[in-house]
């Protein structure tokens, strides 16, 4: 087991093959991109590659959810109240900017630098009740990502397995 993350850099941890996603992408394609990928987030990127935001499985089966229950709404000829998913209510949504995922991102974000304290961010991601820490550079590009697993593994000096079926000891 590692003594202590106290000293650790999110350099020395954070993943840097990051997958990245636009706003324009459709939620039901960045479903299967996760599936495909075995990852549960990717940070939201602009076309220079700024970071907007993060998308997240939680925010995936949000999604579904609210898309089920517009499809059996509008069934009924009723109209769709997003009142209940904090958005307003409006009788006709566009599916457009609804499958979009610069609609279900999440825009306020925790993030790090790489050269950061391990410690802190983990600190920070547990007071926030998060998972996922983008770790930007000073132009706000992607240039890694750290999970609550990465900091798991570190502490427990054990390797984060990066596939979906990983060989057990």
């Amino acid at each position: 087991m590692s003594a202590s993350i106290g000293t650790t850099r999110v350099s020395e941890v954070m993943v840097t093959n990051v997958i990245t996603v636009k706003t324009a992408d459709k939620m039901e394609e960045v479903a299967r991109l996760f599936e495909q990928q075995d990852i549960n987030a990717a940070p939201v990127v602009d076309s220079s590659g700024r970071c907007l935001g993060i998308i997240t499985n939680h925010d995936i089966a949000e999604y579904e959810s609210t898309r089920v229950d517009l499809e059996n709404e509008c069934r009924h000829g009723v109209s769709f109240d997003l009142a209940r998913y904090g958005i307003g209510t409006i009788p006709r949504l566009p599916g457009r900017n609804f499958d979009d995922v610069g609609f279900h991102m999440t825009k306020h974000l925790v993030t790090a630098a790489a050269d950061d304290g391990l410690s802190r961010v983990a600190e920070s991601m547990c007071r926030q009740h998060i998972h996922h820490v983008i770790v930007l550079d000073e132009e706000k590009r992607v240039r890694g990502m750290l999970s609550a697993l990465d900091i798991l593994g570190q502490i427990l000096g054990v390797p984060v397995c990066r596939q979906a079926k990983c060989p057990v000891d």
